[in-house]
């Protein structure tokens, strides 16, 4: 997978684990933010262990109404509720043989919690409106972007449940963390992006993989991906210029400057960064740059001229 490509040791070794966790039949709670690579992470456990010729299935706990998460996870009969006119089987049963990957595991509502912990002890449970006790045989991954712990002393996550699915712990680092990553996951991505596009060749100048490089990257993975995409897509030619890649990424973007915080870029770097955006986008034009920076244009051939200096 393109995406655990890597040269980070942190990295490596989460791979490493999740292959052991894949041969057992273990519980896994992955952890990590947002774009990091989570529910690809389950795919990779489910599709590398015992259960691969099972079926595997993912629920985004985020995006259901609480209302209806009991009868998604657990199915319902016919008459449960209103609307209800045929039995419907759940989550559970469709994975019967497989895996469940529960997503965000922090947000179903404490009684769906209490009734998943007694699934995952039991393996028993009834559907919604239902009487009849139906066993089932499931792995379970868990995903959550936010530290368990802390869910648990908030009381967002039963303790019993954390501890049921804290059997097998991984964390994923963010790509800020990866710096070493960002060449080998850009290429990657670009490869990915031109082959599934039937694009000609691509590849990024010089300036794009330096904001590459440069960009903490908030979004993480998904956030690498989707930009280089839209460079490989809106690229006039060959190489895929700073222009093409999202505006988001511009040095007078907040999340620019946020990445130059967190990276200790000095006021200078900064200053000097910035400076190269403007003539970039007037075209090498001082007279222009300089009325934009708000400066006379002897004071910016004087910036530059110090710049070249020290270089």
């Amino acid at each position: 997978m393109d995406e655990f490509l890597s040269r980070e040791p942190a990295v490596l070794r989460v791979v490493e684990m999740a292959e052991k966790a894949s041969r057992s039949q273990a519980s896994v709670l992955l952890t990590g933010e947002s774009g990091t690579g989570k529910n690809l992470l389950a795919g990779f456990i489910h599709r590398r262990g015992p259960r691969a010729g099972g079926p595997f299935v993912a629920v985004a706990c985020a995006n259901l109404p609480g209302e209806l998460l009991e009868s998604e996870l657990f199915g319902h009969e016919r008459g449960a509720f209103t609307g209800a006119h045929e039995v419907r089987p759940g989550r559970f049963e469709q994975a019967s043989g497989g895996t469940l990957y529960l997503d965000e595991i922090h947000e179903l509502d404490p009684g769906i919690q209490a009734k998943l912990l007694r699934v995952l002890e039991e393996k028993r449970f009834e559907r919604l409106g239902g009487n009849d006790t139906l066993s089932v045989d499931v792995r379970i991954i868990a995903s959550t972007r936010h530290d368990p712990e802390r869910l648990v002393e908030e009381g967002r996550l039963r303790e019993d449940l954390f501890y049921r699915l804290n059997v097998v712990r991984l964390h994923l680092p963010p790509l800020r963390e990866r710096p070493n990553d960002l060449d080998l996951l850009a290429v990657a991505f670009l490869r990915s992006a031109v082959e599934r596009h039937g694009l000609p060749p691509r590849r990024l100048s010089s300036e794009a993989l330096d904001r590459v490089r440069r960009y903490a990257w908030p979004g993480n993975l998904r956030e690498l991906a989707h930009a280089v995409e839209a460079g490989a897509v809106l690229a006039a030619g060959e190489e895929i210029e700073l222009s093409d890649l999202p505006p988001d990424l511009s040095l007078a973007s907040p999340n620019m400057l946020r990445s130059a915080a967190a990276s200790g870029l000095s006021l200078a770097e900064v200053e000097s960064a910035y400076i190269d955006e403007i003539l970039r986008r007037t075209g090498g034009n001082k007279s222009e740059a300089a009325r934009i920076l708000g400066i006379h244009r002897k004071t910016l051939h004087e910036k530059l001229r110090a710049r070249a200096g020290r270089a």
